[in-house]
């Protein structure tokens, strides 16, 4: 009984009552929250989750400031470069007016030159054109005086002969003859003057009329003759009188004797 009463030996207790290590009391350290019943460990995984979650926030943020920044920086570009297109165009028209103003200037001025020189030019053809015309006005005179000079000495060479144009009704009056005129007939080489007379016996007894029509150029050369017949009468007739106080009218065309154009003519009646 006594030996139950006894306290407990100093060295038993001194073992038991020893202080742990500190191995043991890291071991505790790291043990205790995950032992602990107020739910610690959940909160530090909140916080370490938090912590990660603000830091990408924090990065998305920054990502996002970025993107806008970017965005920012490329809209800001985009405007620079529209404004320094419209710079540009603006110079291109305004280079473009200035050239053309150059050019519609150059064009005026050649314009100008040209009707100048187009003026000058129409005034000296003007002035020849008159000399000339003058000139020619003086050689139409001469060579009128000319032929008046010629067809003078002509008639003193050969009496009766006459100047010779077309168209015109000529008062001959001399025995039978009474008219006469002269025509052009045909084209080309075949072309010929052809006569038309007119007749009458102012006697009181039948003639038969015996005329003979004459051309002569300017030279006074023979270039045709025509002999006035029955068969050149307008009016078909049978005999070759005229009854005292007839009149008949005779046509035909004149032979050529030379191709020289005529300019006399001279009518021969018995």
């Amino acid at each position: 009984m006594e030996s139950s009463n006894e306290p407990t030996p100093t060295t038993g207790s001194a073992e038991v009552s020893a202080p742990p290590s500190e191995p043991t009391l890291a071991v505790v350290a790291d043990q205790t929250p995950a032992t602990t019943e107020t739910g610690e460990p959940e909160r530090r995984g909140d916080n370490v989750r938090g912590s990660r979650s603000s830091r990408r926030s924090s990065r998305s943020h920054r990502s996002s400031h970025r993107d806008g920044s970017t965005g920012h920086v490329s809209s800001s570009e985009s405007s620079r470069n529209k404004l320094r297109r419209q710079v540009w165009a603006a110079r291109g028209l305004a280079l473009a007016a200035i050239v053309a103003a150059v050019v519609l200037s150059m064009l005026l001025i050649q314009a100008r030159a040209k009707v100048a020189t187009h003026a000058m030019e129409k005034g000296t053809l003007a002035s020849e054109l008159n000399r000339a015309q003058g000139e020619l006005t003086q050689t139409k005179q001469l060579v009128a005086a000319q032929e008046v000079e010629l067809g003078a000495l002509l008639k003193q060479r050969i009496p009766g002969v006459t100047n010779l144009e077309v168209e015109k009704l000529y008062e001959i009056n001399t025995k039978q003859v009474k008219k006469l005129s002269f025509s052009e007939a045909g084209v080309g080489a075949g072309k010929r003057l052809a006569y038309y007379v007119v007749l009458k016996n102012t006697d009181v007894t039948p003639v038969i009329p015996a005329v003979t029509i004459l051309l002569f150029d300017r030279k006074g050369l023979q270039t045709g003759m025509a002999r006035v017949t029955r068969e050149a009468a307008t009016t078909p007739t049978d005999h070759e009188q005229l009854q005292p106080g007839e009149t008949r009218a005779y046509s035909a065309s004149i032979d050529k004797i030379r191709d020289d154009p005529p300019a006399y003519f001279m009518v021969e009646a018995r």
